[in-house]
């Protein structure tokens, strides 16, 4: 993708190599599937004068432009609102949607194929009942020939007239920042690119990304698990991260961000008196720390597998926890316990 920005041969969010791929695949009556792994028309609106986004009153998170319904919601709390005529901050009319989901790159492929019968494929489309065997069913029959969609696409179907995958947005898989990003990457793009070339035809898929040296790139190319297993094995041991441990996250939730913040450091002080600091760390806030209205502070303990009594630690930790909430000022305040978050 950096290669075509600098040549200007890309349209949209579409490269030209894969424009050109699949006019050729509609020229040969086969079908496509699209891949990006975001719903809605547009990751969020902007103002292009100021650039004020509009965000949920209720979450820590932009709202994201949803063209069938022309509004904007929010997928933590379901809030929906509007999108605005001018910006509220600087009162400019110059509003743009920004980024790219499901029904933007279904939009744009209208435009691009006319003659195409184009179908997404995610959680706003199979609401209804029956939506979601209906798209299959349409798709087996021939009466799609382009399949935009989220996850919903990377696993399960088996068409032998599919013969081009599609996948946006790689980088934004990849570069997540959780400790689990790579593998899942790996697995989605894996499973997502096994859709082409099911049967007796050829399939072909391309990896829409600005940095082709990637190395796990080269590894989905090759299928190669094991190659992405010992490195990620490798970095797991290194960081103290699963399988080596066992994880326990805590998340204290209030509607005041200082009442959170602060029952959760007496939580960890305590716990971090017999555990040590090398195992807890935190209170840290989360990516979306704001949902409901209630302001998100976490804690990640890490317990070493072996040579430890996992039950009495959870046990310990526990008994902190409800020590801590039984005093009065603490009482309000909501502690949510994850073993082995995901």
């Amino acid at each position: 993708m950096k290669t075509e920005r600098k040549e200007k041969t890309i349209k949209g969010h579409f490269s030209a190599a894969l424009l050109d791929e699949i006019k050729e695949r509609l020229d040969r009556q086969e079908q496509v599937i699209l891949f990006q792994n975001r719903r809605g028309y547009s990751p969020y609106m902007s103002c292009r004068q100021c650039n004020t986004i509009p965000h949920c009153p209720n979450c820590a998170v932009s709202l994201t432009y949803h063209l069938s319904n022309h509004e904007l919601r929010c997928h933590y709390c379901g809030h929906i609102e509007p999108p605005p005529k001018k910006c509220v901050a600087c009162g400019s009319t110059k509003i743009e949607t920004v980024g790219l989901g499901t029904e933007k790159i279904e939009d744009d492929l209208k435009v691009f194929f006319p003659n195409a019968n184009v179908q997404r494929m995610d959680l706003d489309t199979t609401r209804t009942k029956n939506s979601y065997q209906q798209i299959i069913s349409d798709f087996e029959n021939h009466n799609i020939d382009i399949l935009v969609g989220t996850q919903m696409v990377s696993k399960g179907l088996d068409f032998d007239n599919v013969s081009l995958v599609g996948i946006f947005d790689a980088d934004r898989m990849l570069n997540f920042p959780d400790f689990r990003a790579t593998e899942r990457a790996f697995q989605i793009m894996l499973q997502v690119s096994g859709r082409a070339g099911r049967k007796e035809k050829k399939g072909k898929v391309i990896i829409q990304t600005a940095n082709v040296e990637q190395e796990i790139l080269g590894k989905v190319i090759r299928s190669d698990y094991e190659a992405m297993y010992l490195t990620e094995i490798e970095d797991r041991a290194y960081f103290f991260y699963p399988p080596f441990t066992r994880l326990i996250r805590l998340t204290a939730k209030h509607l005041e961000r200082a009442l959170s913040l602060e029952t959760i450091q007496v939580i960890t002080d305590k716990l971090v008196a017999k555990l040590g600091k090398a195992r807890v760390l935190g209170p840290q806030a989360p990516l979306v720390h704001k949902i409901r209205n209630k302001y998100l502070y976490n804690v990640l303990i890490k317990i070493e597998r072996e040579n430890v009594d996992l039950k009495a630690v959870k046990a310990f930790i526990q008994s902190q926890i409800e020590e801590v909430l039984s005093e009065k000022k603490y009482k309000q305040v909501q502690v949510v316990v994850d073993v082995d978050p995901v």
